[in-house]
């Protein structure tokens, strides 16, 4: 069933309207002029930082630990396994203690302090060559789900896209399948509507904090219901974890745990200060917009070079993280019975934030990796967002059997998570759409070799990130045009909006397109082609192919296989979708607790030409009108409230209109409501 809503007044309506929270931003100078050499930096800036830090297209010498047998033995045939999954926010591959620089000490990092992290990792395996998403909501629809997140519906951090369609099976759907105790804590920007959330989605137990980046006393919803939380969130989230897994070692159980800090993605409306005093948004942005807890930032002040006041506060939020992940690590370990059975897995969503790091003093500091770009930059010189900056992130995993201290430079990406943990659990027979992740169980145990898919691996990302210079198609696509619908109300497949190039041969979705292979990384945007090998993930032109004949030959290569990717990820029944409006989900009981609602955002369709997309649905013109979907799944009489804001000139009114029409096998049957003042109407209605 779906609802239009269409404006009859001969007057002009304009719906009030907010910026999109998490478009991205472009800057003026490419992130590629920030990295040079340290003379450079120490010329332009007085700055003098010393070794450890990329120079050119060299990247720093990392540092190296002893690797060794397994500190914990594999698994008894017939063992089931338990799982803690960690998704950190926007932290990437240099906010990572072990990747920087030692500090006067030659032990400690010179920045940022991840102490627990870095024994994890030495502890465990970790990833070199691993890749994250674009942005929050599309790395986390990856991980959950085991598939490149444009096949699950999942297309942007908002505008309606950032939800994973309810016939996709996550993390949790599987897991539960296999036998398995679920548990979501933390952040889920996949959807709020009913239906969508963590508690609907395969998770036993769910603690969703509902004050969004507020990391003290936040208002929390557990399994649907409100609970008013008291200190601080990541403390309180860990906690709860650590009650649940030990549960699940009394009850003998096995578990599988995700977990979704905030932390430490800085914080876009009002926040708290150090002594935790609400303060205002533009105190907040004087701040650096940083959750900075004392006394970690008193604690990184001191470091030798300084930090800078914008590195302190994130570095602080992540020294605090750190303390937070390390309770958690310890819980395991000092646990006779989750030590021996017990897979730690911790990653990130995107690459990290350098919003207000604009000095290349500042930038090299935070990112001694050198590598370009961060998760809302478009660089100048590639004329692209998806950067390995933006891209290339960390995964250790730490348990029964893996090596101590290995390193493996395979190329992965998030959605592979989710097919190694099935692997590992025995989970088989579990029904899912087609997993275009691939498991690297057979990566975790000592003497172990690539398989031949391994060896031999194109990963491409769609870098949605909302800079229209990059890919104007696919911001006016989301926010202004919306795709075709065809008879059956379905996206329409194919259609020249979501082509890769069209009929003429010219670039359309093309361009949003970043790739991987071998050594190789290459742009959709302009073919251009880098060799990314010995450890250097630097995009400047000391690292381009710039033979005409070896890119020409590179970049078909990538084209052809990009091409064919993007047209299954077309073909997909999934992709390119938006929310379901679920109405009575749960039945009365459920009403009371998670209500019915339907967004402004999950608008479906639209009158182009007059109409735009943001937060909300702006309304500009008569006979405006947009299109949502609804899913009646409890049969029963409904309040219906409408919610509008308008710009109209005193004296003026708008009156709006509200069809109910059943869809049903084609056919099409419509009820009409109108109303100006009165917002609120019942409907009786069926779920047949």
């Amino acid at each position: 069933m779906e609802v239009w809503i269409s404006g009859l007044l001969t007057v002009l309506l304009a719906a009030w309207c907010m910026p999109p929270a998490c478009h991205a931003s472009t800057a003026d100078v490419p992130s590629s002029a920030f990295l040079d050499d340290n003379a450079a930096v120490a010329a332009a800036t007085g700055v003098k930082l010393g070794p450890g830090y990329a120079q050119g297209c060299t990247p720093p010498r990392p540092q190296s630990w002893p690797v060794t047998q397994p500190r914990v033995p594999p698994l008894s045939p017939g063992d089931k396994p338990n799982f803690v999954v960690i998704q950190v926010d926007d932290m990437g591959w240099d906010d990572i203690g072990l990747h920087h620089p030692r500090a006067p000490d030659g032990a400690s990092s010179a920045g940022a302090q991840t102490p627990n992290v870095d024994k994890l990792i030495k502890g465990g395996m970790s990833f070199s060559n691993f890749y994250a998403a674009p942005l929050c909501a599309m790395g986390r629809a990856a991980l959950l789900t085991g598939r490149d997140y444009p096949r699950t519906g999942n297309l942007f951090n908002g505008l309606g896209y950032d939800a994973i369609h309810l016939g996709e099976a996550t993390i949790g759907n599987v897991m539960q399948q296999a036998g398995y105790v679920t548990a979501h804590y933390g952040k889920w920007h996949n959807s709020r509507a009913l239906g969508y959330e963590p508690w609907w989605r395969g998770f036993n137990d769910s603690w969703l904090p509902s004050d969004t980046y507020l990391q003290v006393d936040n208002l929390m919803r557990h399994n649907g219901r409100y609970v008013q939380t008291k200190g601080l969130v990541e403390q309180i989230m860990a906690d709860k974890l650590m009650v649940f897994m030990k549960q699940r070692e009394q009850d003998q159980q096995p578990f599988m745990v995700y977990y979704a800090p905030y932390a430490i993605h800085a914080t876009p409306f009002f926040g708290r200060d150090v002594n935790h005093t609400a303060i205002s948004l533009n105190e907040s942005a004087k701040a650096g917009i940083y959750f900075q807890p004392e006394p970690y930032k008193s604690w990184i002040l001191q470091q030798q070079p300084p930090p800078g006041e914008h590195n302190a506060r994130v570095w602080a939020f992540l020294m605090y993280l750190d303390d937070v992940l390390g309770k958690i690590f310890d819980y395991v370990a000092d646990s006779p019975q989750l030590r021996r059975n017990t897979y730690i897995m911790l990653t990130s969503d995107n690459g990290p934030s350098l919003m207000y790091v604009l000095d290349p003093a500042g930038r090299l500091q935070r990112m001694p990796s050198g590598m370009v770009g961060d998760k809302k930059t478009l660089d100048s010189y590639l004329e692209s967002t998806g950067t390995e900056g933006s891209l290339r992130n960390f995964l250790a995993v730490w348990g029964p059997g893996v090596s101590s201290g290995g390193v493996s430079d395979v190329l992965l990406s998030l959605a592979d998570i989710l097919p190694t943990i099935a692997e590992l659990a025995g989970a088989e027979g579990t029904t899912h759409e087609p997993w275009s992740g691939r498991s690297f169980a057979n990566l975790l145990q000592p003497n172990s070799s690539l398989s031949s898919a391994q060896q031999h691996r194109f990963i491409f990302t769609l870098v949605s990130t909302g800079v229209p210079e990059q890919c104007p198609l696919i911001i006016k696509l989301m926010s202004r045009l919306l795709p075709i619908l065809g008879p059956d109300r379905e996206v329409l497949k194919p259609q020249p909006m979501l082509a890769y190039k069209d009929e003429s041969g010219n670039d359309v979705m093309k361009h949003c397109i970043v790739g991987r292979y071998g050594d190789f990384k290459w742009f959709g945007v302009n073919d251009k082609v880098f060799r990314l090998a010995n450890g250097s993930h630097i995009e400047l032109p000391c690292n381009e192919v710039t033979d005409n004949q070896g890119r020409a030959n590179i970049s078909a290569l990538f084209d052809t296989a990009a091409a064919a990717w993007w047209d299954s990820v077309v073909a997909e029944p999934h992709s390119f979708t938006k929310p379901v409006y679920q109405l009575g989900l749960g039945g009365a009981a459920m009403a009371e607790i998670d209500p019915s609602n339907v967004e402004a955002s999950g608008i479906v369709q639209l009158q182009r030409g007059s109409m735009a997309l943001n937060s909300v649905v702006n309304f500009t013109a008569v006979n405006d009108f947009g299109c949502w979907k609804i899913r009646p799944v409890t049969s029963g009489t409904y309040d219906i409230y409408v919610m509008y804001a308008t710009s109209l000139p005193a004296g003026l009114a708008a009156t709006f209109k509200l069809n109910i029409w059943h869809y049903t096998s084609g056919t099409q049957q419509r009820r009409t409501r109108g109303f100006s003042k009165q917002h609120r109407y019942t409907e009786r209605v069926s779920a047949e």
